[in-house]
């Protein structure tokens, strides 16, 4: 057991190394370790993850690496219970029964319907040693995206707030201030790039101008789907949002209208989802969102956006940005009314960027 430990705590060790550069798939590692038949001498002797795009899997790309030996014993370790579903390829399953592995040890059931308990007993079937649930608690908070996607039909939601000290994220309504210092951009960046998605409200595209893309050399690949709320498509066409979306995938929520203004923005490449006024609300965004394939969703604004994931209990962990200064009475808030009295979390982070704080809360 102790050696199963020290192999999955290094697998989870390198699979936060991964997060965000997998999508649509969930990030996986494997390593498959070398022993005598006295289970004396121990060794990893292979590794893999899952690649770019979702393909190969982990296991497959350990498997692919290996000169088995004779007279030797070999356990292959994942994060993840093995897929034992056909997709684009041969399943995981199918590829470790066809290998001289003897053993597998995984840390969490695939909560895929697909899979969920399936490959694990597909193994023990057919004669393999299989030990599931290692270290589950950690391998949680890292699936926890793709636990939701798969059970709950929606992406993990995380808020994310660049404030004054008294929560205010501008001077005057309208207005686009830069709060927050150029470090914690710099940390903004990377947390886009863990994320499937980024979303915004159509003020925040006119008022900011933003380009909600990763730029720090060599994650700019992984920058996320861009999603857009916008009941009316009031848009200035030529705003950053809208150009490069052919590199950049942006995706904009409306109403079902005629609206002349939506060929013009399909003619730039952004693919627009019509709801009728009824299901125009976050719960079925949510849905529309998982059905893609989105696990992380990283919501940046504005005050409105914010106000109605959490009145709608549709928030999981919020990331706040505060400078070292007030903005006082007349300034924005980031939260309108707060409705939901169930609102609930504690805070798990705290630390210092410059003169700025960041401070993490969990629900």
């Amino acid at each position: 057991m102790d050696l199963d430990i020290k192999y999955i705590k290094i697998s989870i060790f390198l699979l936060k190394k991964i997060i965000g550069t997998t999508f649509p798939n969930p990030p996986v590692v494997s390593l498959i370790v070398e022993s005598n038949l006295k289970k004396t001498l121990n060794k990893i002797v292979s590794f893999g993850y899952t690649f770019e795009g979702g393909r190969p899997h982990a296991e497959a790309v350990a498997l692919s690496k290996m000169n088995f030996k004779k007279n030797h014993h070999y356990t292959l370790y994942s994060t993840l219970e093995p897929c034992c579903h056909f997709g684009r390829d041969e399943s995981c399953v199918s590829k470790i029964l066809r290998s001289k592995i003897n053993r597998v040890v995984f840390s969490l059931r695939d909560p895929d319907k697909r899979v969920d308990g399936s490959g694990e007993k597909l193994l023990k079937d057919n004669g393999l040693e299989v030990l599931g649930g290692i270290l589950t608690e950690e391998t949680k908070k890292i699936y926890k995206g793709y636990v939701l996607n798969r059970k709950f039909h929606r992406p993990k939601v995380t808020l994310k707030i660049g404030s004054s000290l008294d929560t205010k994220i501008s001077s005057k309504r309208n207005k686009s201030d830069k709060i927050t210092n150029d470090q914690v951009k710099k940390i903004v960046h990377i947390m886009r790039s863990e994320a499937d998605a980024i979303l915004v409200g159509k003020n925040t595209v006119n008022i900011d101008n933003p380009k909600l893309n990763c730029r720090i050399e060599g994650l700019k690949r992984f920058s996320p789907i861009r999603i857009i709320l916008s009941k009316k498509l009031d848009f200035n066409l030529n705003s950053h949002i809208f150009k490069n979306c052919k590199f950049n995938p942006t995706i904009i929520f409306t109403l079902k209208n005629n609206n002349q203004i939506i060929k013009r923005i399909e003619e730039k490449k952004v693919k627009i989802f019509m709801l009728d006024k009824k299901r125009f609300k976050l719960s079925n965004i949510l849905k529309e969102l998982a059905n893609l394939g989105v696990c992380s969703l990283f919501v940046e604004g504005g005050g409105e956006v914010f106000t109605s994931f959490l009145n709608e209990g549709l928030v999981d962990s919020l990331i706040i940005f505060r400078s070292n200064y007030f903005i006082g009475g007349k300034g924005i808030n980031a939260f309108n009314i707060l409705k939901n009295k169930k609102i609930s979390f504690k805070h798990t982070h705290l630390s210092i960027v410059k003169n700025n704080t960041m401070e993490i809360l969990e629900n």
